[in-house]
């Protein structure tokens, strides 16, 4: 029996060749006799597929960061199963699958954001090729999210928050505007809808797990990013330059992405302490007192309620922060501070980030400083949670509940939803969304 054409070759050139091929080709070689699939995907090693995964537009993964969501990172990459998941990932999404297909698929599109390349403050920085693949296919993909169970609407929900950070400018054409000021009166429906705020969810963006611990809730992120971006789309490019808004885009959700995120204490794992631009939704009282509770008319939270002509009011505040000494916030120190949520379970990942305690003033033009003071911590499911109250003359008056959007440090950072600190029935509750900045602003200028 003659030799296959392929057999006379040596291995390093057969690599060589389909280095150069889809990954989809090389799927075909590797059904085409035993010793080609013995070559494929019985090898000794991983040189292969870590070859071909860095042909191909990903991040190398050993330069990503351990995920929140491990105790214990793996020491090696598998390039095999991730390159295998992305590509069947990006099919199903092409191809619009449903079930456990599309479940899989988005746990791998999360994870290509968890895996994206760390920001570096070197003057060669590289762009992320996973979020610039990334970004590439959620502009082509259409997803049916109302249909879609409530795991799989979170992981999608997420994707959705990363997306509307490259809301930037107002549509020009007539379709993509009625498109998204549908979304934008969906989002609002949902943010200002006040049964949402209760001791379950934390008076915030949050859900509880199985096993009754907090997770972030990310279809509720998804539609306080919406509502605070489309409202800063009507802002003049100039004030959002002054007030050093994200570049718009995946890139923002980079770790360590943020201004000095390089030159930070090594306990504000966070990147907490510096100046922080916060920019806070709201309706005006009565109008969002009759959107919950109408005397007449078509109900309580009617769509109508919010017509494209809707406005609500937005207020920048600009915050100083300081992390405090994790020495002050020991086991037995009891300030109120330094306290666990009493009906939160401790994270399993507070040994490689334990929780940041700090204060801070704020500062904005309708009102007189006040003192904040919070606290930063995972959550079980990975997720960054930030925590604080807002004081005026030493009382406490509101209160705010946030999770970071993206990695650790990330330049979009955190949205949340703000409320009374009581959580009383009567209490207003808003979006709001901040970001660090470079720099306080001029001296003299009003925010």
């Amino acid at each position: 029996m003659s030799l296959a054409p392929f057999d006379t070759l040596p291995s390093e050139l057969i690599e060589r060749i389909l280095l150069l091929c889809d990954v989809y080709d090389v799927a075909n070689f590797a059904q085409t006799c035993r010793t080609a699939r013995r070559f494929i995907y019985q090898s000794e090693d991983q040189y292969f597929w870590r070859e071909l995964f860095l042909s191909k537009p990903f991040d190398d993964l050993r330069k990503a960061l351990p995920p929140l969501t491990t105790q214990e990172p793996a020491l090696l990459p598998d390039w095999k199963t991730e390159l295998q998941r992305r590509v069947s990932a990006q099919a199903a999404v092409m191809s619009r699958a449903t079930g456990p297909r599309l479940h899989r698929a988005l746990e791998t599109l999360v994870g290509v954001v968890e895996t994206a390349l760390p920001f570096s403050d070197d003057l060669q920085m590289e762009e992320s090729e996973n979020l610039q693949w990334l970004d590439t296919l959620l502009r082509v993909a259409t997803f049916d999210s109302d249909s879609l169970p409530p795991h799989e609407r979170q992981l999608l929900g997420r994707l959705m928050t990363y997306l509307a950070l490259t809301y930037e400018s107002s549509p020009r054409d007539d379709s993509t505007r009625k498109r998204l000021n549908e979304r934008r009166r969906t989002s609002r429906c949902y943010v200002y809808d006040l049964r949402r705020y209760k001791e379950e969810t934390f008076w915030g963006p949050f859900l509880r797990g199985e096993k009754g611990e907090l997770r972030a809730n990310w279809v509720h992120m998804e539609h306080v990013v919406n509502v605070v971006a489309m409202k800063l789309r009507e802002l003049p490019l100039l004030a959002l330059r002054l007030y050093s808004k994200p570049r718009a885009g995946l890139s923002a959700t980079q770790a360590y992405s943020a201004p000095f995120a390089h030159d930070r204490k090594p306990h504000d794992w966070a990147g907490v302490a510096g100046t922080w631009r916060r920019f806070v939704c709201f309706m005006d009282y009565r109008d969002l007192f009759a959107f919950n509770f109408p005397a007449s008319g078509t109900g309580p939270r009617d769509r109508d309620f919010f017509d494209d002509e809707y406005q609500e009011a937005i207020r920048p505040v600009e915050l100083e922060l300081h992390v405090l000494d994790p020495q002050t916030c020991g086991p037995s120190e009891q300030s109120s501070k330094c306290a666990e949520s009493p009906s939160e379970s401790p994270s399993p990942h507070s040994a490689r980030y334990p929780p940041i305690f700090f204060k801070g003033i704020a500062r904005g033009a309708h009102s007189a400083d006040a003192v904040v003071e919070g606290s930063v911590r995972v959550l079980a499911d990975g997720s960054i949670r930030w925590s604080f109250v807002t004081k005026y003359d030493g009382l406490t008056q509101w209160s705010a509940e946030g999770i970071q959007i993206g990695n650790i440090c990330s330049a979009a950072g955190v949205g949340g939803i703000w409320t009374g600190a009581f959580h009383e029935d009567a209490d207003p509750a808003g979006p709001f969304w901040m970001w660090k900045v470079p720099a306080p602003l001029p001296e003299g200028f009003q925010i």
